[in-house]
Formats: structure tokens, sequence, C-alpha cells
């Protein structure tokens, strides 16, 4: 089963996301690292859902290599209640950032740090309620920093064997880095969770998630424990959420060639996530949108993101850039090697199409202004995930793959638990191979314009990526040119890329010949020629009718909405039927399929017109706080196309124009600014604005308040 087209732009607009740091100068990174060097901390916090804050200690061991007046560590907005420095009391100042202890620190001596403190976070810890009302906490540190919720270090060239204990209501489970050592129970509704871990991280990748969860535990073939959770209410679906997962852990440890470095690796789903997954040390966490039964595996599948976020327990937490020149070193490695893992369970043609299409999108963004290097701090996404990605791929071919997983292997032997740039690894990928890189870097590294023909040429060795070239470079041919081929594409057993097309080469050609050629394609049968079919034909031919209402059969959530729409738009009259067939659906997590029944079913005057209203109140319920952004977002959406928002709606509006997940917020904030050009919802905010929460309030009083 493959990914569709359509759903890997989607997938790379949520997985891809900008992890950039505000990284220190190499004079201080220096400093930092020769003066100072923090060796183990003991964290032992309590989190406290209804105060949203955690309050708690933390206990550095550091030594002295150099001689220094003071140390700092970072801590963002806390009250700090005490400072220890070798168990008395410590001169220290403190200005809201960081905690400056200053004492005559000697050459070759270490020393303890007890820092007392507590804090109500605003970034990087989230507290929510899940889909049943229960609290879920958890952490995101990259891009927003621990040191909002533990006394840390920013810079991520510091880096500690972190050991954390979590209090907090026994009635849920609790889940950090490193391996559970101990559990016990301060009182009859606290429990304490003592986390061990053995090496030493930067702390942006310290976590923990609190939620209601239950767990499966795999084994890999190097004997990692491998724990996987779900919400006790997703259990039918951790079969399909987890898919392969063992499978692309032993694969990847096999394909890396360097033993996985962590005790144990845990994968935790969580609500409203910032990104797709966040690689935590040993931790993963991921967005629960990732969270599929059989059906939406098909098309939204975890296993991408899955394969990345192991990746990066290699790339990125095993070996860490040293600043965000060089996060091509942990985005576009970990993007590669998911790559590779994929085309071991989808097959080489997968792996190909996915080069080639990053190759398009990268030759295109190359061309646009404030376009960058590979080698630029400021650079986009696609470039450190995708160009990095290619940049691997050019480099293994160009040294052969022998020398690639030598040079890999050494790198990673090398450098691992400290920081690296990119000369780093250049440099022992030249002495492994013997090989001049000069070339090889300005191209790939350093040139903003991507190689395309470099690419091309790679590309081109592959018989797959001829035939689809070949083929789509019949786009703009007419039809009557290029009749034979296309129907000669799709002959049996026919490749899901090529298949999609002919599809789509065929888009809005209504001609007999066209339409015999769809007839065709829809009789391969194949999953994602049928979902091409149904994404690009908005005019049904009567001709077609029969065969465009199988796509309502599909096992497949990103066809049967589509298709849905445009037989209910094309076939006025069999719309009750169309709304029988489907009415038990509820597709992706986002509900799209059931979101849009509900809006056909309101908008068909004739269908169960007693139960329209009843219809509409759970159209306006999904944009509860209680439900995914994404399921709230669609409903939103429809509502404004409905022209038909309720008071409870236009209030849930608020809230998500202050939402943490940013995405989401942006989202609601334009709707809402078009939503208060309405003189009528205008009032009905002026009314319902005093029943707010004050944030909520005082948000929308600016609104409201004429600038």
């Amino acid at each position: 089963m493959r990914i569709i087209f359509f759903y890997i732009v989607l997938l790379l607009s949520l997985h891809i996301r900008a992890k950039k740091f505000d990284v220190s100068s190499l004079d201080k990174i220096k400093k930092e690292q020769t003066s100072v060097d923090f060796l183990q901390a003991t964290i032992n916090i309590t989190v406290n859902p209804v105060t949203k804050s955690v309050e708690g200690s933390v206990i550095y061991t550091m030594k002295i290599n150099e001689a220094t007046p003071s140390v700092t560590i970072d801590a963002q907005q806390m009250q700090i209640e005490q400072v220890l420095l070798d168990g008395k009391k410590a001169d220290f100042s403190y200005d809201a950032k960081q905690i400056k202890i200053t004492s005559d620190f000697k050459t070759d001596t270490e020393h303890i740090i007890n820092i007392r403190y507590n804090t109500t976070p605003k970034k990087a810890v989230y507290f929510i309620k899940d889909y049943q009302g229960k609290d879920q906490i958890w952490t995101q540190g990259q891009g927003k920093y621990s040191s909002n919720w533990v006394p840390s270090f920013d810079d991520m060239n510091e880096k500690v064997e972190f050991d954390l204990t979590i209090n907090y209501n026994k009635e849920y489970e609790v889940i950090a880095n490193g391996k559970l050592s101990k559990q016990e129970s301060l009182n009859d509704s606290i429990q304490s969770w003592h986390y061990d871990m053995q090496k030493p991280m930067s702390s942006y990748l310290l976590a923990f998630a609190i939620g209601d969860y239950e767990k499966v535990i795999e084994t890999s073939a190097s004997g990692i424990p491998l724990e996987m959770y779900y919400y006790p209410t997703d259990k039918n679906k951790v079969e399909f959420t987890y898919a392969h997962t063992k499978q692309i852990f032993d694969f990847l440890e096999t394909e890396i060639g360097f033993d996985f470095p962590w005790q144990n690796y845990k994968q935790i789903p969580v609500k409203d996530f910032l990104y797709a997954g966040m690689e935590n040390t040993g931790t993963t966490i991921f967005s629960d949108a990732f969270v599929v039964d059989s059906i939406a595996f098909n098309d939204r599948n975890y296993i991408s993101v899955n394969a990345h976020e192991l990746a990066h327990q290699w790339f990125g937490d095993l070996v860490t850039e040293t600043e965000g020149t060089h996060h091509w070193l942990q985005e576009g490695f970990a993007t590669y090697y998911a790559l590779l893992a994929e085309r071991e369970i989808f097959g080489d043609e997968y792996f190909q199409y996915k080069l080639y299409e990053s190759a398009e999108q990268l030759t295109a963004q190359s061309r646009e202004e404030g376009a960058t290097s590979l080698l630029n701090a400021k650079a986009s996404s696609l470039t450190f995930y995708q160009r990095g990605a290619w940049a691997l791929h050019a480099l293994r071919t160009m040294i052969g793959d022998v020398n690639f997983k030598i040079t890999i292997h050494n790198y990673l032997e090398k450098y691992q638990y400290t920081n690296v740039t990119t000369a780093d690894f250049i440099k022992i990928a030249e002495e492994v191979s013997d090989t001049d890189l000069s070339i090889y870097k300005k191209d790939w590294l350093e040139n903003i314009a991507f190689p395309s023909r470099k690419a091309l040429d790679i590309l081109t060795k592959d018989d797959f990526i001829k035939k689809y070239l070949i083929l789509a470079q019949e786009r703009t041919q007419p039809l009557a040119g290029k009749w034979g081929t296309l129907a000669k594409s799709l002959e049996f057993p026919v490749n899901d890329y090529i298949g999609q097309e002919v599809v789509y080469q065929l888009e809005g050609d209504s001609s007999q010949e066209a339409i015999a050629i769809v007839d065709r394609a829809f009789d391969t049968n194949n999953l994602y020629v049928r979902q091409a079919i149904a994404n690009s034909m908005s005019d049904i031919p009567n001709g077609l009718k029969k065969q465009y209402e199988s796509l309502l059969k599909d096992p497949s959530y990103a066809t049967i909405e589509p298709a849905l729409y445009h037989l209910w738009s094309n076939y006025p009259l069999n719309r009750g039927e169309y709304l029988d067939e489907t009415k038990d659906i509820i597709g992706f997590n986002d509900k799209n399929v059931r979101i849009l029944w509900l809006v056909l079913a309101v908008s068909t005057k004739d269908y169960q017109t007693d139960n329209h209203q009843q219809f509409y109140n759970e159209l306006s319920g999904y944009t509860s706080p209680i439900h995914h952004f994404s399921t709230r977002e669609n409903a939103f959406t429809y509502l404004e196309s409905l022209q038909s928002f309720s008071e409870r709606s236009l209030a849930d509006l608020v809230e998500g124009a202050l939402h943490h997940n940013w995405r989401f917020r942006k989202f609601c904030r334009q709707l809402l600014d078009n939503t208060l050009e309405n003189v009528s919802y205008r009032k009905k905010y002026v009314d319902l604005k005093n029943d707010l929460p004050k944030n909520q309030q005082e948000f929308l009083e600016k609104k409201l308040t004429p600038n």
C-alpha cells in the first residue's frame, strides 16, 4: 500500500516543521564547553493540572575544566525558591531568564548545585483534556526550550545525563526519557515514577507525557524493548497505527550499522500536538492524528513519521548539530533513513517516486526569491529535510554503498554523545572514500540552486522513473496523440503513480475517448488510481455513473469524501441513496466523511427533515475543544460556508484563537476576523463576551474595539 500524491503533500506540511534554535555564538559555545561540564542531573517534580504548574527540584553535578567566577543555568520565568552549592546556600542572581551562581570555581573540581523552584510554564508544557475529558499533559522542548519547566540548558551543546522523577495522580500513566526504575505511592492518590537515563543528551530532548494510556511491548532483534502507547478506546487501532514498527527498528539498526544508543524506545500519541512527531531521547511523542484504523492506514499511516523520529535517535539525539547551520545533519539524515525504511516496506518504486517528487519541489523552491543553500541556519524546512536527504543520496551514489555505510558508522562512533558540524561529517566521508568532495560540497551543500540535472541523472538510472517521465512528457499533448500511450499505461498490473498520472492527464476532458480510458482506470481496481478519479472528476458523465458510485465502497476515506460530494452534486435525485450508504462512516480522526455527511444531510431538503436540527447540532458540536483541532477546523470551515454559527461555536472560535497549536490558532484568528465583519455575528459576540474566560474576554475586547 502506498501514500497517494496529494496525501504526500499533506503529510509534508504536517510533518515538516522548522526546528530552529536561537544558538549562542561559537565563542560562547566553546567557553561553555571548556569551562564547565554539567555531568548529571536528578530532577524531581510534581505536576499540577489544576494550576497548570510544575514545582520541584533539580540537582546538577558539574566539573570545572577551567577556573571561572560563575556558572549559568537557563530558567524561564520561574520562582526560584532556593539554590544550594555543595549543600550550602549559594550566592546567585536571577533575571527571569538565567540563574547565575557566583563562586570561586577552581580547575578540576566537582560541585553539586541544588535548585528548588516552581513555575507556571507559558510554553513547552501543554495541559489539555483528552477526548474523554481526562488530563493529558505533554512537553515539547525543541524550539520551545525545556528551561520553561526545569532549570536546564537552551544551548544544545551542553549534554547531561538526566534522571527524572515525576509525581502525579496514580490513576494516570506517566512516561519520560529512560528506563522506569521504580514506582512508589506517596499517598492515597499520588504516585512517583522514577526514570533513569544512562547516557548524556541535550536538554531540548527532555520529555514527559501524562495521560490515560495502555501499552503493548515488542522486542527488537537486538533486544531493545519497544513500548507503544495508546488510548484505551483505541485498542483496535494499535495494529494499524504501529504497523511495521519492529521491522522499521530492525532495518534501521542494521542499515545504519550502529547499535541503538538508548535503553529502550517509547512512542506516545498525544492530542493537538504541535507537529507530526518529536524525537525526544528514547521517547517519541507524536500526533494522535496518526492513530488509524485499517482503512485510514491506506491513506494516512504513521510509517513515515515513525521511521523519521526513530532515525533521529541516532541523527540528532546521539550526534547533535552544534548550531542551526548544520541542521541538515539531523533532519536530512532522518528524512533519508526514513525513506530507506519506507522502501523496505513499500518497494523501490515508492522510494524513487518520493525522490523524484522532492526533486521537483526543490527545483521550484530554489528558483524563488529568498531561496537559500542547505548550509544556512534560516533555510526552509523543505531544504533541511528533502534537500538534506538528497545530499545523502547523492553522496551514496558518488562514493558507493560500502564507503557510505562505513562513513556513517565511523561518524557515529567518533561523535557519539557529542556535537558536530558539516565539516566533521565531510572529513570522514573523504577519508573513508579517498575522494575529494569539494565539487560535491559546492553542488549539494553550498549552492542555492538545487542541482536538478545531477538529480535527474541519478533518478533516470531507474527504469520506473524513466517510464514515468516519458508519460509525464505527454501532459501537453492532445488526447488524440497520446490515447494509446495512456491506455497501455493502465494495463495490468498498473503502477500506482503511473496510473494516477494517466487519470490526472484526463482531468476536465469529457470526450468519449477520455471516458473510455477512465472506464479502464476504474477497472484496474487500484485503490490509488480510483482515488485519483474521485479527486479529479467533479463532473461525472452518465456513462460512468455506476462506476463512480462504486467509489463509495472503496477502503479509503480519502476516496469516499470527494466521491460522496461529487455524486451528491451531480445527481440530486439520488442524494438520499448516497447519504444512506455513507451514514455510518466517520473517516479519519478529523471526521472528514462524517462532517461532510452532516453538511450534505442538512442541505438536502427532503432527507430526514425531522432530524435536520439534530444533524446541525452534531456538526456545530465538533467545534468544541474536546475534539482534535483538525476536526474543529473542518467543522468551522463548513459552518462558515453555511453561514450558520451557533453561539457555542462562536465561543469555541475565540478559544481556538488562543490555542497552543499555532496553525490552528492562525486559522481561527483569520476566521474570527472574517466573522466579525458580519454585523449579526459581531452583535452576538458583544452579548457573549462576558460569559467567556478572562483571557478570552480580553482578546475579544481588542477585536471588538475599533482601531
